[in-house]
């Protein structure tokens, strides 16, 4: 999505660079066809009476009014013949400027059709003349891809919700259709497995929920001045417990403080979510968290030291359900939790949300690398 703002904000650019709009074209044609008209009359008019007055000075003189009545009608019958010459002229010129006008708008027209109609991805050709036709047809276009991405993500998301409801359903049905025939004692290792099953499920709904919210822009936003440093501080005494268990270090490089505004509550969800993330695929060593201040910007930083994602995975790192392949089954924490696939996805959404962006790669010494960005703070900033 971010990819097709920017190539609708170059075409906008590309546009205002060329003056070649439609408005000008209609005022170039316009322009034209009273230039040619004011001259044809000009022409035909003071022709007519340079004749009649070279007549009359080659005639004897007298004092009767046939010449100034033979000058008034051949002024007249050439106003009428510079009018009828001018009707025609604008009549050639505005048919072919109607016709450049409606062509691409009947294919649009057409095309509009066929996308009510609930075909996807239809597409219109772009005229070669940059004006505001094409600036239309290309926003069509551009609209009609996103539609069709969306309804791809749409169904997409449908089966992998499908997907991951499956599972905690279909483990809480065979164990309770068990109990009910008495194959299977409700003990306590059986109730604690549905349990965990039904946590799946809330967990499920609730990260949706959070994702939903996040994405449509209504959450409510506690902004506030925090210190980065603080805030990854807290993250690491937090998991510290839980990454030893997984032979995983916690490092935290952030010193002195690092002000900016955001979410108190929701930039915890974050550092959980992407904590969480490596814990739960990074190999055992060192998990590197980092918060400092680049220019303007705040910078936070979680790097593990594993393999890091794979060529075709780092793309998609983001998407909603998105497990790379050496990931695909349910991983679970060291107190039996199943990721619901969406904490990448959530830690995106929380992170725009409040103004800031994060994107993953490679790091060049090796393993994943989660960078955010946030505006600093500064001192006339309320």
């Amino acid at each position: 999505m971010r990819e097709e703002r920017r190539e609708r904000k170059r075409a906008a650019r590309r546009h205002r660079r060329r003056p070649t709009g439609l408005r000008a074209r209609l005022t170039r044609t316009f322009v034209l066809v009273a230039v040619l008209a004011v001259a044809l009359t000009s022409f035909l008019t003071v022709g007519s009476v340079f004749r009649v007055l070279r007549q009359e000075q080659l005639s004897p003189t007298s004092l009767d009014a046939t010449p100034a009545r033979t000058a008034g009608q051949q002024i007249t019958s050439s106003a009428v013949r510079a009018g009828l010459l001018i009707a025609g002229l604008a009549s050639v010129v505005a048919a072919g400027v109607t016709r450049q006008i409606t062509r691409p708008l009947s294919s649009l027209t057409e095309a509009a059709r066929r996308l009510e109609a609930g075909e996807r991805g239809v597409q219109v050709p772009v005229p070669p003349r940059a004006d505001e036709v094409q600036t239309l047809i290309l926003t069509f276009n551009a609209l009609t891809t996103r539609l069709a991405r969306q309804e791809a993500w749409r169904r997409g998301l449908v089966a992998d919700i499908a997907h991951d409801l499956r599972t905690p359903l279909a483990v809480l049905r065979s164990e309770i259709e068990a109990m009910q025939d008495g194959l299977v004692s409700p003990d306590e290792a059986g109730l604690a497995r549905l349990h965990g099953e039904v946590l799946l499920l809330a967990r499920l709904v609730s990260d949706l929920r959070t994702l939903s919210l996040a994405e449509s822009g209504a959450m409510s936003l506690n902004m506030q001045p925090l210190d980065a440093a603080l805030l990854l501080r807290s993250a690491v005494d937090a998991h510290r417990g839980r990454a030893g268990a997984a032979g995983v270090q916690l490092t935290l490089d952030a010193p002195g403080p690092v002000p900016f505004h955001a979410d108190p509550d929701r930039m915890t969800q974050v550092l959980n979510n992407l904590i969480d993330n490596a814990l739960r695929y990074a190999a055992p060593g060192p998990l590197d968290l980092q918060a400092g201040q680049e220019g303007q910007r705040v910078v936070l930083r979680v790097r593990d030291h594993g393999p890091g994602f794979q060529s075709g995975d780092l793309s998609r790192a983001f998407e909603r359900f998105f497990r790379a392949e050496a990931s695909r089954t349910r991983h679970t924490d060291d107190q039996g939790r199943a990721s619901s696939g969406l904490g990448l996805a959530i830690a995106r959404a929380l992170v725009e949300a409040q103004g800031g962006h994060i994107e993953a790669r490679n790091h060049p010494q090796g393993g994943a690398e989660f960078v955010m960005q946030f505006p600093a703070d500064t001192p006339g900033r309320p």
